[in-house]
């Protein structure tokens, strides 16, 4: 099926937006009860790592447009999609975040939110986003008390199908809160007013041989890490539907506006789906750049943990790796072996996992699956260089609290 959500809705437009982002869901994993609520497609995510993808859920931008990188980088300013002067805006970090004072949630801090709000302080006209801890790592702590990723991988690492056990567990869970959420707009009779999203920041490997038996996201860009589901419910659309085409994540906000505000922003790189069918001949790109600053006396150097920039179909796509080999070898061996977010790497990898670990870490390019275009059409359409621009945009230090949750959520 392939039409415009509002020709498959009852309502013409809605009051409000709730937008629920399940931290590390990858579309195979999408529970049948999320599924069964509403219009499922399968999307690209704009980006594997949390700190890009999820400002790109929410201005409709690229990584490369937007240009927040890093978790201590802001947008330039708040985005449409939060507007506070349009309608009353939620804000929910709390089962990610659970002991960080609002201000200092990273996911509140980059888009310029001060406060955090639930669903029920809420008035119509308004729009919700929930940032869910979903099924990122370390699995299976639903009670807002996690143990670091570090220290989990290593318990856990010589038992890949459990793991894969608790990421299914952590799915339904997530899944859980977001039907709990929507029961919420049912009982207060606001559901057919209410465009719902579905939606995931980026997917997950779980230890595939052929990734190099890696658990985690942000590198490498693979389809396991790309690939997400973006499910749209409420405003009487039909549950257990399915959209044939691609869509990307960035398509969120302009179809969310749409619906909500009668039209989609001009500045958004994604696509308008609740006026318009979505388009077939597009390739959704999802692009990453983990940086750090490394000092040694009077130098430094900003130091790429891992670049990459691809472009997608539904049939396969594109990765380009940027920067050196040299400084990507190192720096993902290091995350890898030494560092802890995902040791389990060592208990689950082969001769075979290892070859792929060094293919994908030193290749310029990797083509997966058989995308119905070249790599050379795919080179035209991604970007060849990243930065930050704009001073504007990265200007939010990150204290010590901030740097130990990121610390136990294996990013740091």
């Amino acid at each position: 099926m392939t039409r415009a959500l509002s020709e498959l809705a009852t309502a013409d437009g809605v009051e409000n937006v709730v937008v629920f982002v399940s931290d590390a869901m990858r579309y195979d994993f999408l529970p049948a009860s999320v599924e069964r609520l509403g219009v499922t497609a399968r999307a690209v995510a704009p980006s594997t790592f949390t700190a890009s993808a999820l400002p790109s859920l929410l201005t409709g931008q690229y990584p490369a447009t937007h240009r927040v990188w890093m978790f201590d980088d802001r947008v330039a300013e708040r985005p449409p999609l939060l507007d506070a002067d349009a309608t009353d805006v939620g804000f929910d970090a709390g089962t990610v975040w659970p002991e960080l004072p609002s201000p200092e949630k990273p996911p509140l801090q980059i888009h310029h939110v001060d406060e955090e709000r639930t669903l029920d302080e809420l008035d119509p006209p308004f729009t919700h986003v929930v940032h869910d801890v979903g099924p990122h790592a370390p699995y299976g702590f639903d009670n807002g008390v996690f143990e670091s990723t570090k220290e989990f991988f290593r318990e856990h690492e010589r038992r890949r199908d459990r793991l894969v056990d608790l990421y299914r567990t952590d799915c339904e869970r997530s899944a859980g809160r977001f039907l709990d959420l929507v029961d919420r707009l049912e009982a207060r009779g606001i559901l057919e007013e209410t465009l719902v999203v579905f939606t995931s920041d980026h997917g997950q490997c779980l230890g595939e041989p052929s990734r190099g038996g890696r658990f985690g996201h942000g590198h490498p860009m693979v389809p396991e890490t790309v690939s997400v589901p973006l499910v749209f419910a409420g405003a009487g659309l039909p549950g257990g539907r399915r959209l044939d085409a691609l869509l990307s994540g960035t398509d969120v906000v302009p179809t969310a506006l749409a619906a909500q505000r009668g039209r989609a922003p001009d500045d958004v790189d994604g696509a308008d789906v609740w006026t318009a069918p979505p388009p077939t001949d597009r390739t959704p790109r999802s692009e990453v750049w983990q940086h750090l600053d490394v000092a040694a006396g009077p130098l430094e150097h900003e130091l790429t943990v891992y670049a990459a920039t691809s472009a997608w179909d539904a049939a396969g796509g594109h990765v380009f790796h940027r920067g050196s080999r040299l400084e990507r070898l190192g720096a993902l061996a290091y995350d890898n072996l030494v560092r802890g977010y995902s040791p389990a790497w060592r208990h689950n990898t082969t001769v075979d996992g290892l070859v792929a670990f060094l293919s994908l870490a030193l290749g310029d390019s990797r083509t997966f699956g058989a995308p119905e275009f070249s790599a050379a059409a795919a080179a035209r359409v991604v970007p060849d260089r990243f930065d930050t621009g704009d001073p504007a945009v990265s200007d939010a230090d990150l204290n010590d609290r901030q740097e130990q949750r990121l610390r136990d959520l294996g990013y740091l």
